[in-house]
């Protein structure tokens, strides 16, 4: 009797004991995938190209009476952009614009920029940017006889300090705005005059991280607007200038 008693006691620790078994690993699983992950932070990308219109207009200041070539117009230009960590370059041609189609221009820059945060917030943020900027613009009459000298080449330096801001409502969409005056000086590419430049600089991005791995979607705004002058009544221009973009982050 008693060694049926110790069987069925056995039979009975052995059931349990596969019962267990069977059970616990699953337990423990549920225990595991219930305890949260932490939030996947993902790489934001940094480098970018866009690439797309300029609507520039140039217009002669109304001075002292001058007679000599004036590079007025308003048209569009190509206008393309590789922006890198503190470092933009930047390009911007078109031949045959002008009333008669007979100016080319070119434009050629870049600026290297720092960012001072006021505020600590991932999602969003008031900024402080300080730019150095350098800046070769050309507008060349094709037919002219004028001497070089006397054509609109003008390479320029200057340096500004600004206000800006960023959003990041969802963690694959960014925004990003900023606005900065600049005073510098400029100098004629022959080198026969030189002068003072102000300008006034802002631009708006927005980007969509990671559509297609790592490479994103941005689409960018840029407003430009430069005063020369002190370097002759000849090259007392006002440039203006509102670029749109579309580009590739990586």
């Amino acid at each position: 009797m008693r060694i049926y008693k110790v069987e069925k006691i056995c039979r009975i620790d052995a059931a349990l004991s596969l019962i267990l078994l069977l059970v616990l690993p699953g337990i423990l699983q549920a225990q595991m995938f219930s305890i949260e992950e932490p939030e996947r932070r993902t790489r934001t990308a940094s480098n970018f190209v866009t690439a797309g219109p300029e609507f520039l207009t140039m217009s002669l200041r109304e001075g002292d009476p001058f007679t000599g070539r004036v590079y007025n117009f308003s048209e569009p230009v190509y206008r393309i952009r590789l922006e890198l960590p503190s470092i933009e370059a930047y390009a911007g041609f078109r031949p045959g614009i002008g009333e008669a189609d007979s100016l080319n221009y070119f434009n050629l820059g870049a600026n290297i920029s720092g960012a001072l945060p006021l505020t600590r917030n991932r999602e969003f943020g008031i900024l402080l940017p300080l730019w150095l900027s350098t800046d070769y613009t050309s507008v060349r009459d094709r037919g002219s006889q004028q001497p070089e000298s006397e054509q609109f080449r003008q390479s320029s330096a200057s340096i500004g300090l600004g206000a800006g801001a960023f959003l990041q409502p969802v963690s694959y969409i960014r925004f990003r705005a900023e606005f900065v005056p600049q005073i510098g000086f400029t100098m004629s590419s022959m080198g026969s005059d030189a002068g003072q430049l102000v300008s006034l600089n802002g631009r708006a991005r927005m980007h969509i991280d990671q559509i297609l791995g790592r490479f994103g979607l941005v689409l960018a705004y840029n407003y430009t607007w430069r005063r020369y002058s002190g370097t002759g009544d000849r090259f007392d221009y006002d440039l203006s200038g509102h670029n749109l973009g579309l580009g590739v982050s990586f």
